[in-house]
């Protein structure tokens, strides 16, 4: 059993942008084929560029705001409620033109 503070967590920068703030709570390697579950904040004008996973699911749940997730060339307006499952190798980037921040709860899970 492992119980982890959400409250005590560091943040620390996405690997797409470093400005993204985010907290881990299970990292990789601590469950199989999970790769991280964790939590970031998106806030306005932030973006990920497109970019794609050859070997992992991610799937993003957004808690609150609004933001836009571009996959295979469809945009996708996301607000509170909504969740989305982006497959292995799909093309993908999300953005935050709005003018209130985005938190979501995200996970990706490795096919390999």
């Amino acid at each position: 059993m492992k119980i982890v503070d959400w409250n005590t967590l560091p943040e620390r920068g996405v690997s797409h942008n470093q400005h993204i703030k985010k907290k881990t709570l299970v990292s990789k390697g601590e469950i199989p084929h999970l790769m991280m579950f964790g939590t970031a904040v998106f806030k306005p004008g932030d973006k990920v560029d497109f970019h794609l996973h050859e070997t992992m699911f991610e799937v993003f749940f957004i808690q609150s705001g609004k933001v836009i997730f571009e996959v295979n060339g469809e945009k996708h307006i996301l607000t509170k409620g909504k969740c989305i499952t982006i497959e292995p190798g799909e093309l993908h980037a999300q953005s935050n033109p709005f003018d209130v921040d985005v938190c979501w709860s995200y996970f990706g899970i490795s096919i390999d």
